[in-house]
């Protein structure tokens, strides 16, 4: 099972802040601008044996987002989601998500909410390389890359890449540069030179993205469709899949996979 998708025999554990503690919940109100305008910021986390991998630097994400969109979260809120993994003594993939709360659509949110849910779900195999295309449509990042709501492009463009047999797709901005794919940030491989999206083409600052930068010389730099298609190597990263390999690009057989099976074994070493 991939990072799409939920694992339906379980359903998640859902928890809201009440202002002092959290407390199990069920549902969003109707009047949160999260639901009616899909104002809101996120970051997905993964969990397992019921820690929160990579928590800080999620944490450090989820307070800068909030504090770029003039939400005025409780930051106490957000440091007291991983005790809900420990205690729910339940592994998978986790999001915390902090909304704008109730109010007009042009009103500041100085009553922000903040909800956490795990769900189960089986890890992604270490071995498994995708197979990806490219989205023909143009992709605007939200605010420069900001993991919003506001997800339903990526979720159609996943839709019709994996209805034609691809696992994930590649977005492109209204400059003809490289994004991202659907879910995941990318990094491109050209002989000894490893590359990545710059965050001024919408690439999303992803903890996972940040891991590799810290462990490698990678060029975060504008890159084009000729890149990708021209590349030795792809692989992907996100906070569930992990390092991901990638086999082929628009069938095209990609080239010796080395950056990425080693990123992975890294990071599976640290996960251990």
């Amino acid at each position: 099972m991939d990072f799409s998708q939920s694992l339906e025999s379980q359903a998640p554990r859902a928890w809201r802040w009440a202002g002092a503690v959290f407390e199990p919940c069920d549902s969003l109100p109707l009047t949160d601008r999260g639901f009616r305008y899909g104002m809101s910021v996120f970051e997905s986390l993964r969990v397992s044996g019921g820690e929160a991998e990579f928590f800080e630097p999620h944490l450090a994400r989820l307070v800068q987002a909030c504090a770029d969109r003039e939400f005025a979260v409780d930051q106490d809120a957000i440091r007291a989601a991983p005790a809900l993994f420990q205690n729910a003594a339940r592994d998978g993939f986790a999001r915390i998500y902090v909304t704008a709360g109730d109010g007009p659509l042009t009103a500041p949110a100085p009553q922000p909410r903040v909800f956490v849910f795990i769900e189960d779900r089986a890890a992604p195999e270490a071995d498994d390389a995708w197979e990806l295309t490219l989205h023909d449509a143009t992709y605007d990042a939200p605010f420069g890359g900001l993991k919003t709501a506001n997800y339903w492009f990526n979720g159609d463009a996943l839709t019709r890449a994996r209805r034609r047999g691809f696992d994930e797709a590649l977005l492109f901005n209204d400059r003809a540069e490289l994004v991202s794919a659907c879910c995941a940030n990318v990094f491109l491989r050209h002989g000894e030179r490893v590359s990545t999206p710059a965050r001024s083409s919408g690439a999303r600052a992803g903890v996972i993205r940040e891991w590799v930068i810290a462990r490698r010389k990678v060029e975060e730099r504008r890159l084009r469709r000729e890149d990708a298609t021209s590349a030795d190597e792809i692989f992907l990263t996100n906070s569930w899949i992990g390092v991901r390999p990638v086999a082929t690009l628009e069938g095209r057989a990609l080239g010796r996979r080395e950056a990425g099976p080693k990123l992975a074994a890294e990071l599976a070493a640290r996960r251990e």
